[in-house]
């Protein structure tokens, strides 16, 4: 497996991804018709935005990109987080793999090079969103060393759900083997 920054040339795959990640992660979490409903070309074009704002490293295989993680800035601080001097600098957007490279260490190599790179750009700190019920990636990220630091409630289509914030202050034994 070999790990390579995404290009525009990239978004059909990340798309395919994201769509099928989701289906995996969050069937029988949110609304199914709505989870049904999502499509790669939906995903693709909101992806030609998100690219250019964000780094997105893709998970290869034999040349077929089978994950990705998107990270960058803080976009959405967890609560009581101050502006001024933020806990957390930078965030992680999206982490998803194709379900059938499920828990083969694809993730863990994904976090260890998002934290590499966002310390090469000079954040030390990171957070990143996930949903309540999804215990699966709860229990990743807490094995991965994140504290829970925050929740809000989020509409996913006609889902209401509530998600957790975990925390990294320091992503340093993050980027380093685990």
């Amino acid at each position: 497996m070999k790990i390579i920054k995404a290009e525009q040339g990239d978004i059909p795959a990340i798309a395919r991804i994201h769509v099928e990640g989701w289906k995996g992660a969050y069937g029988g979490i949110i609304d199914q018709a709505h989870l049904d409903g999502i499509t790669i070309e939906e995903r693709a074009a909101q992806w030609k935005e998100w690219l250019p704002n964000n780094t997105t490293l893709l998970a290869c295989q034999d040349d077929k990109p089978i994950g990705f993680i998107a990270f960058g800035k803080v976009q959405t601080p967890p609560p009581g987080t101050s502006s001024i001097r933020p806990l957390y600098t930078s965030e992680i957007y999206g982490l998803y793999l194709l379900p059938e490279y499920y828990r083969q260490g694809i993730g863990r190599a994904l976090m260890q090079a998002a934290c590499t790179t966002l310390l090469e750009q000079k954040h030390k700190s990171m957070c990143l969103w996930v949903l309540d019920k999804n215990d699966r990636g709860k229990g990743f990220y807490e094995a991965m060393g994140g504290q829970r630091i925050g929740k809000h409630m989020i509409e996913i289509g006609p889902t209401k759900a509530k998600e957790i914030c975990y925390g990294w202050r320091d992503i340093t034994p993050v980027s380093s083997a685990l």
